[in-house]
């Protein structure tokens, strides 16, 4: 058995139930945690909130178990901190075991030095830790047994079922959608149900209708995660029209956004502008700006050639005209 068997790694399978980004109890009232100092366990929740992006980074090992390559100055930007309070707080986290690193060393195959993994460990939660917040400052409830005397009232005067009313009179009228009353697995099919169905009720803002066809649509819902993404992506779209119209708005050449013949241009330039993202992930620093100037030059290519055909038709509309009045 090695030093690592008995760590309590998060596994793939079980990560996305716990992207909560919020302070456990068990970090302030543990006594096993009551010592580490509030930047190791601010630390330690800004690496669990970091979950999600290891498992994007596809950084799951063989075991299952997920990981983390950050180097300290990556650490630094994270945490936002200098060097010295990383290594210190590095060590923290270590020393309560919360965090564990490997060093590979020398692969063979890639015949470089790989990085060490930054393994995190789930909290240490005892049966107990449910009952210290009583110890700091709460009041531990009295018993028949210890409490002197205690006054017991029954609701004699009243039939049970009118009881059983007055129990469950709780005022459920007002609906409250909000994200703080689901967990992450609900709100993810909330969002996946909307996203696949966008198409039923997207607009545009302007016109009160969808101007992508349904296979773009099913292409935004294969890449966006909720329908604000998507707002925002079609958006984009929109303002990336507008500034070709507002350039030569003197021309009254207008793009018609719901034209048959743009209509699988959009879809086509979308898929190009995913494949670029995906094959040059690196180099493309902001996907939105990528985004406004892909569709920028698609509306001024459509934009010309509108141009071009109005041009065209006033020429020959005049040309007829001169030589009517000559016959």
């Amino acid at each position: 058995m090695t030093e690592f068997d008995n760590f309590n790694y998060y596994d793939a399978d079980n990560v996305y139930g716990a992207l909560f980004f919020q302070f456990p109890k068990v970090l302030m009232y543990g006594e096993q945690y009551k010592y580490l100092s509030s930047d190791a366990k601010l630390a330690y929740m800004v690496l669990k909130d970091r979950l999600e992006y290891s498992l994007r980074n596809h950084w799951v090992d063989e075991a299952g178990h997920v990981y983390f390559i950050f180097t300290n100055q990556e650490l630094e930007n994270l945490f936002n901190c200098h060097n010295q309070k990383v290594v210190k707080i590095k060590k923290e986290l270590e020393a309560t075991h919360l965090l564990m690193q490997k060093q590979l060393g020398f692969n063979p195959k890639t015949k470089k030095n790989e990085p060490n993994r930054l393994y995190l460990s789930k909290l240490d939660v005892k049966a107990t830790d449910v009952y210290l917040r009583g110890k700091y400052g709460q009041k531990t409830p009295q018993t028949l047994g210890t409490s002197g005397n205690v006054k017991i009232t029954h609701n004699i005067d009243k039939e049970p079922k009118e009881r059983d009313k007055d129990r469950y009179n709780i005022d459920t009228h007002q609906l409250d959608f909000s994200t703080a009353n689901y967990t992450p697995t609900e709100i993810n099919q909330q969002n996946h149900d909307l996203v696949s169905h966008a198409y039923d009720f997207l607009t545009d803002g302007d016109t009160g209708q969808l101007f992508l066809e349904p296979s773009a649509v099913q292409l935004l819902s294969f890449w966006c995660r909720t329908p604000q993404q998507m707002r925002r992506f079609i958006g984009i779209i929109l303002n990336a029209k507008y500034a070709i119209e507002k350039a030569h708005k003197d021309l009254g050449v207008w793009i018609t956004l719901d034209d048959p013949e743009l209509k699988p241009l959009m879809t086509k330039t979308l898929r190009r502008y995913f494949n670029a993202l995906r094959s040059n992930e690196k180099h493309i620093k902001n996907v939105e700006n990528y985004l406004y100037g892909t569709m920028q030059n698609l509306f001024s290519i459509y934009w010309n050639k509108k141009a071009n055909a109005k041009y065209q038709a006033e020429h020959s509309k005049t040309s007829h005209q001169k030589a009517a009045l000559f016959n």
